[in-house]
C-alpha cells in the first residue's frame, strides 16, 4: 500500500526541542507525568535488564551485518545464521522465484539472489527514503511516495560491497544516464546529522537527513528540493495487523508512561516492547509477497502485446508453482526451512502506483494507465480497504527465522491456511 502516506511534517529548530513539544502536547496529563517520567528514564538507564537488551540490539545488528557479507563473498555464513535448509525445490512444487531488496522507498529495486531475514524486513530493505522540502518556515518536509511522484521510477539501485549506488535514467530511455550516487549503506555520522521526524500512515519514527551532496544530487534531478533521509535503526510500531492478533486489532496498548516516554527519540529504545512488530520506511509491514499465477491473471486483461511487470508490485518474496492466481488471499502462514517461516496477516490494498509508467516516469496510457481499475472489477475482497483492490500479502519473519538466508530456488510450503480472507486493519487507513 502506497496511499495516504504523503505527510507533511514541522520541524522546529531541533530535533531534541521537537521531541519535547511533542511530549509536552500529547495530553493535558502529560505535565503531571514529567517527574514521574524522569523516574522511571533514570531507572531505565541503570537497569541491568535494559543495558542488556541495547547490547543483544548491537549483536544482532552485528549477526544480521555478517549474514549479508557472507551472502556477498559467497562464504559459509557465521554459525549462528542459517540458511535456508530445503534448497532447490522440485519442479513441480512452489518456489521463490525472485528476491528483491528495495534500499530507498519507492525508487527501483534490486533483485538479489539471497537475502537475509529480520524482524522489521529483508535486511536494508527500505533503510532509505525521499523527502520533498517544501521549503517552507518552519521546515516542512513532505513523504515522496510513486503515486504522487511518478519519476521516482526513472531512480535505480545497485549494492556494491557496504555502498548504495543510485542511478537515473532518463524518461523513454533503456539505460541510465552513468550519473549516480554513492551512499554508504550503515552511515557511521549520524550523531552529527540532523534528526527529522517521520510519519508514515500515523506510525512515527526518527530519521537522519544525509546532507547536502545527496540532497543536491536528488534535486537536481527532481527539479525541487529533496532530502535523503536514513532510518538508523529507530523502530516505527506497525499500528495494524500482527501476528497473533485479531483481524480488528493491532498495537497492544501501553502505559501511558511508556507510550509517552517512546515519543522521545533518544529515549525510544529504552521502553520499546520487542514483542510488537517494527518496521522501517516499509508501508505496513516488513515482508510483501505475491504469485506469479496472479500477475500472470492481470496480464490476461491487457492487451494481448502487453504483460503486466511484476516490479511495479514491490513485492519482496515472488513465488511460483501455486495451482491458481490468488489462492494467496488464504495463505496463513509461509516456511521455506525447518524454521524459516513467513506470518502473512493482512492484504496489500493497491493505488495508482500500478497506473505509473515506469519507462516514461509518468501516468500510463492507455490499459497500461488502468491496471486499477482493471483490479477493481474482482479484486476489492477485503472490507478493511472496500475501496480498492487487494494483490499481494504483508508478513511477518517469525522469531526464530530471524538471521536465516533464503534463496531463490528454495522451497516454499503453505504451512497454515485460513478458512476465510483476512480483513486488514490500520488505523485510519482501514474501511471495516
Amino acid at each position: 500500500m502506497n496511499t495516504s502516506s504523503n505527510t507533511e511534517t514541522t520541524l522546529g529548530a531541533s530535533m531534541p526541542l521537537y521531541a519535547l513539544y511533542a511530549f509536552f502536547q500529547s495530553s493535558p496529563a502529560t505535565w503531571s507525568l514529567i517527574a514521574v517520567s524522569s523516574s522511571i528514564i533514570s531507572y531505565l538507564f541503570f537497569a541491568s535488564p535494559i543495558l542488556q537488551s541495547s547490547s543483544s540490539k548491537a549483536q544482532r545488528a552485528k549477526v544480521m551485518k555478517q549474514a549479508f557479507k557472507a551472502i556477498e563473498n559467497q562464504t559459509i555464513a557465521p554459525k549462528n545464521v542459517e540458511t535456508s535448509k530445503l534448497k532447490v525445490a522440485p519442479s513441480n512444487t512452489m518456489q521463490i522465484s525472485k528476491l528483491w531488496i528495495y534500499p530507498i522507498k519507492s525508487i527501483r529495486g534490486c533483485p538479489v539472489s539471497q537475502a537475509v531475514l529480520t524482524r522489521e524486513g529483508f535486511y536494508l530493505d527500505r533503510r532509505f527514503m525521499l523527502l520533498k522540502d517544501l521549503e517552507e518556515t518552519p521546515r516542512k518536509l513532505q513523504n515522496m511516495h510513486v503515486p504522487a511522484f511518478p519519476n521516482m521510477s526513472l531512480f535505480h539501485t545497485e549494492i556494491r560491497g557496504e555502498t548504495l549506488i543510485v542511478s537515473y535514467r532518463s524518461p523513454g530511455t533503456a539505460d541510465p544516464t552513468g550519473e549516480t550516487l554513492e551512499v554508504p549503506l550503515e552511515p557511521s555520522n549520524l550523531e552529527s546529522l540532523e534528526r527529522l521526524p517521520i510519519n508514515m500512515h500515523g506510525s512515527h519514527t526518527t530519521a537522519y537527513d544525509l546532507g547536502t551532496e545527496c540532497s543536491k544530487w536528488f534535486s537536481d534531478r527532481f527539479g525541487f528540493k529533496v532530502v535523503l533521509a536514513y532510518w538508523g535503526g529507530n523502530p516505527r510500531p506497525v499500528l495494524g495487523n500482527l501476528p497473533g492478533q485479531p483481524a480488528n486489532q493491532g498495537r497492544k496498548k501501553k502505559n501511558i508512561v511508556v507510550e509517552t516516554v517512546s515519543r522521545i527519540p533518544v529515549l525510544r529504545s529504552l521502553v520499546d516492547d520487542d514483542d510488537d512488530g517494527i518496521i522501517a520506511f516499509n508501508d505496513c509491514a516488513p515482508y510483501l509477497v505475491i504469485n506469479e499465477k496472479s500477475v500472470a491473471d492481470v496480464s490476461t486483461r491487457l492487451p494481448e502485446d502487453m504483460e503486466m511487470d511484476h516490479t511495479k508490485f514491490r513485492a519482496n518474496i515472488v513465488v511460483k508453482g501455486s495451482s491458481k492466481a490468488f489462492e494467496e488471499d488464504f495463505w496463513g502462514e509461509l516456511s521455506f526451512g525447518d524454521d524459516s517461516k513467513i506470518i502473512l496477516t493482512g492484504n496489500c490494498a493497491r493505488c495508482n502506483s500500478l497506473n505509473v509508467d515506469y519507462n516514461t516516469g509518468e501516468a500510463g496510457k492507455g490499459k497500461d494507465g488502468e491496471i486499477i481499475k482493471l483490479l477493481q472489477k474482482d479484486r476489492r475482497v477485503d472490507p478493511g480497504t472496500k475501496y480498492s483492490p487487494v494483490f499481494g500479502r504483508y508478513g511477518f519473519a517469525s522469531r526464530e527465522s530471524e538471521g536465516r538466508v533464503l534463496s531463490v530456488g528454495d522451497e516454499v510450503l503453505v504451512s497454515r491456511k485460513n478458512d476465510e480472507r483476512t480483513v486488514f486493519y490500520w488505523p485510519g487507513i482501514s474501511t471495516a
